[in-house]
């Protein structure tokens, strides 16, 4: 048998533009997908919150991680940071005469002055709901600055990239765990993803493959390190990797879950029941990985007295996307909370949040499934041996279409 990938086309590279992290991946989309590169670079302090300085950064180590690792053409497929993306149910009367297009833009003007002719806007239809007597559509509209657009495009373009799509983060995420929903009825089902990342909390729902609900939160895990760092009185930086390598010594200290058995699924269980964490609530159907959390841990991310006020923003918040998901689909409860994100690598913040809106939980593994064929070259600030939960909009990227 020879060594290597089959011949099966590559996806595009896909670039992910995070608050915290730039990374960029390529797959072969088989079924399992077969890694073809990965790699990553955290963005540093300076850089967060000067826009010239974090592009620069960007590009500079976007062709250094091109340069370095073997990503293979020169198709990209980038993401729209969730920070730099306005997320928005609005409700459009049925039967007008204008567009669904010109009724999006004009309740964007009219409802949150936002010009729409500055705005690359995508929106997706809900459902039919009844106001005032009135049939109305539901849809969730997701947009972003043309020029914030613009300015990744070209970035891109400056690292020898041809890129041939752009796509939000909840589309990633719904398009890098659609192998889950194969099954006769899956549709029926309510899946709540929930990634947690550095500068804000993504909330999508979904039925199926379809997405329902989406939201961003702007409490998320840099909300979790400033708290860590005033309170022990470090950087944030060094609160950073101290909070990290905590979050990692939890998972380190985890069995071992056999390869075949992480492959099945790419979701961990962390929650047999509402409120209890543990492994009895792995699906016999999809033989889904255990994760079960080492007894008794101590200094595992953030206390309860550090975290209160950011947890339970969240909270509140996934309440609020819950009750409004259950007000359009009555009788069709979330099933399941999948947390993604940097920050679902704190177990202790992840139980807290499934305990408190009662609903069983799993951590969203996207590179479970992921065979690394032949001598690939080792990956760049990536341990492909433990869970990635951080990876679902590259992941995602590589299995969307190309829109540009």
């Amino acid at each position: 048998m020879a060594f290597g990938l089959n011949k099966t086309k590559q996806s595009p590279i896909a670039i992910d533009f995070g608050a915290d992290c730039l990374k960029v991946l390529q797959i072969v989309p088989t079924d399992p997908p077969q890694l073809v590169a990965v790699a990553g670079a955290v963005i540093p302090e300076h850089a967060r919150t000067d826009a010239n300085a974090r592009l620069a950064f960007l590009a500079e180590a976007l062709r250094n991680l091109l340069k370095t690792q073997p990503f293979r053409g020169r198709r990209a497929m980038l993401s729209i940071p969730a920070f730099q993306t306005m997320i928005q149910h609005l409700e459009i009367a049925t039967g007008e005469h204008e567009t669904l297009d010109a009724q999006v833009g004009l309740q964007l003007q009219q409802r949150l002055n936002v010009d729409p002719s500055r705005m690359v806007i995508r929106h997706f239809p809900v459902a039919q709901v009844i106001r005032d007597g009135q049939n109305r559509q539901e849809v969730i509209c997701i947009a972003a600055r043309k020029d914030a657009v613009l300015r990744y495009i070209d970035l891109a373009h400056k690292c020898k990239l041809d890129v041939v799509g752009m796509h939000s983060e909840p589309h990633c995420i719904l398009s890098a765990f659609s192998h889950v929903h194969r099954r006769a009825g899956d549709e029926e089902r309510a899946l709540c993803f929930v990634d947690i990342g550095s500068a804000t909390t993504k909330v999508v729902i979904s039925h199926g493959r379809e997405m329902v609900f989406a939201k961003s939160i702007h409490a998320a895990g840099d909300q979790f390190t400033r708290q860590y760092a005033a309170r022990n009185e470090m950087s944030f930086l060094d609160a950073r990797s101290e909070r990290i390598a905590q979050a990692e010594g939890v998972v380190r200290a985890q069995p071992e879950v056999p390869q075949e058995q992480r492959a099945a699924a790419g979701l961990s269980a962390l929650e047999a029941e509402p409120g209890v964490l543990g492994s009895r609530g792995v699906e016999a159907q999809r033989s889904v990985a255990i994760a079960e959390p080492p007894p008794t841990p101590t200094r595992i991310g953030p206390s309860r007295h550090e975290s209160d006020d950011t947890l339970e923003c969240l909270v509140d918040e996934l309440q609020l996307c819950m009750r409004h998901h259950q007000s359009l689909f009555e009788g069709k409860p979330v099933e399941k909370l999948v947390f993604l994100g940097g920050e679902a690598r704190h177990t202790p913040t992840c139980q807290a949040i499934a305990r408190s809106v009662r609903t069983a939980a799993q951590l969203g593994d996207p590179f479970a499934r992921l065979m690394r064929v032949g001598k690939t070259k080792k990956p760049s600030s990536v341990d492909l041996e433990q869970p990635q939960p951080g990876w679902a909009v590259p992941m995602g990227l590589c299995y969307s279409e190309a829109n540009l």
